[in-house]
């Protein structure tokens, strides 16, 4: 039966693909044909893969959001489009909400909750989220993984790998390690289909910020958590991007978002990889509130001590000293022409050097880089990746409450406690 049921989902796809195929290869010929300039045509490809991936569903939708993050792997259109990807579907019927809840919880709802709404306040492709009371009084958010959604990931990520076998026997395609990303992608999925993951991310960021009077996370109710199920504390508050709307000092917002961040990394060297606009709120004491734990990056204390050396490499101008640190961090260590590969970054490097800090936005340097590295086939730790997105997507949020913010000073205490005459 699952044998059938995977070659079954695997006719699926070929169908989606060969729709979006010959799509794109109709709009590719009509553009050809009326000479429409090179960047039209990307645009037309990317639109066609976005489409794919949204007929295809909740794994394909989680993959290229996944894919957006990795600009060191993608060219820009296809980043830029896959970016849109959004986990807008529908709600799965209550009845299943009931059933799963009550086989995981082990007793009925009626038990458990004095309350619990019928109408879902966020519904996703991985899980849908419902506002609820405990019989104890308090308000909880409660989180549902969508039934049989661990069976069909299952499902397509078998399908990826097949495709990336095949596509790494084409040359041009091995030396992008398809079948690694697609595992590497997976982990990802599989990192937001496990609650109890999440649930164990929350507790590690509640330990870190127990004495941070301006950060807060959802506190959970241990014994109601599963690998399918999270009831947490509410959250009353707006979201971040929101702010007029609240007394909220913008300025402030955005020094504790740096502030937050860069802790994270420098410090705890684990880092809240979903930071999007959506998963930051502001609550009505005007401290944040950080949400949906699933993915997260992780560096150990050499990825840290790397970090902070191309912070300062960078500061330096020392293009000949980022290159060898990227290159001692590629998993593959592997780069087809490093003298070329060192060239280029020295070269961007001498784009920025002497240039105030706070005429340089972070994130755009960080964007450059890893297309630079996608374009010399040097492939970065994953979590190095993830970690250079938080920091893209934090600026620009903290840009948009204080137009003055400076990343790069908020930075330099952290740098001060790395010792980089060490090697």
């Amino acid at each position: 039966m699952r044998l059938a049921l995977f070659f079954l989902r695997a006719f699926a796809i070929l169908v989606f693909v060969g729709k979006q195929l010959g799509r794109f290869l109709i709009g590719w010929m009509a553009l050809i044909a009326t000479w429409r300039p090179q960047a039209q045509r990307q645009a037309w490809f990317a639109e066609c893969v976005l489409a794919l991936f949204r007929e295809l569903g909740a794994t394909f939708i989680k993959v290229g959001q996944i894919m957006s993050t990795r600009p060191d792997l993608l060219p820009p259109h296809l980043i830029h489009a896959l970016e849109s990807l959004q986990d807008n579907v529908g709600p799965f019927p209550f009845s299943d909400v009931e059933r799963i809840l009550a086989l995981e919880l082990q007793r009925p709802l009626g038990e458990i909750f004095a309350e619990f709404s019928p109408l879902p306040i966020a519904s996703a492709s991985v899980a849908q989220v419902h506002r609820a009371r405990l019989q104890s009084g308090q308000l909880v958010a409660v989180k549902v993984r969508r039934p049989r959604i661990e069976q069909l990931c299952e499902f397509d990520l078998q399908v990826m790998r097949l495709a990336a076998r095949a596509m790494e026997l084409i040359p041009t395609f091995k030396l992008l390690a398809t079948v690694e990303s697609v595992e590497e992608f997976g982990r990802g999925i599989r990192m937001q289909l496990d609650f109890s993951l999440e649930a164990e991310h929350n507790r590690r960021f509640q330990a870190s910020f127990a004495g941070d009077p301006d950060v807060v996370f959802p506190r959970l109710v241990s014994d109601l958590c599963t690998r399918q199920v999270l009831v947490m504390e509410y959250i009353d508050g707006v979201k971040i991007l929101q702010f007029r709307s609240t007394q909220a000092d913008p300025k402030r917002l955005a020094a504790i978002g740096f502030r937050v961040l860069l802790k994270m990394i420098f410090e705890d060297g684990f880092v809240h990889a979903d930071l999007h606009p959506g998963n930051i709120f502001i609550t009505p004491e005007q401290k944040l509130a950080l949400l949906d734990l699933g993915l997260v990056g992780q560096l150990d204390d050499r990825h840290r001590a790397a970090f902070a050396r191309y912070f300062a490499g960078w500061a330096a101008g020392d293009g000949r000293t980022m290159a060898r640190l990227m290159a001692d961090l590629s998993p593959s260590r592997k780069i087809p022409d490093y003298a070329a590969f060192e060239a280029a970054v020295v070269g961007f490097v001498a784009r920025y050097y002497g240039k105030k800090l706070g005429e340089v936005e972070v994130s755009q340097v960080f964007f450059d880089m890893l297309n630079l590295l996608r374009k010399h086939r040097v492939r970065v730790n994953p979590a190095f990746t993830l970690v250079n997105i938080a920091i893209a997507v934090t600026e620009g949020i903290g840009k948009q409450l204080d137009p003055e913010v400076d990343l790069m000073t908020t930075a330099l205490p952290f740098f001060a406690k790395f010792d980089f005459s060490a090697r």
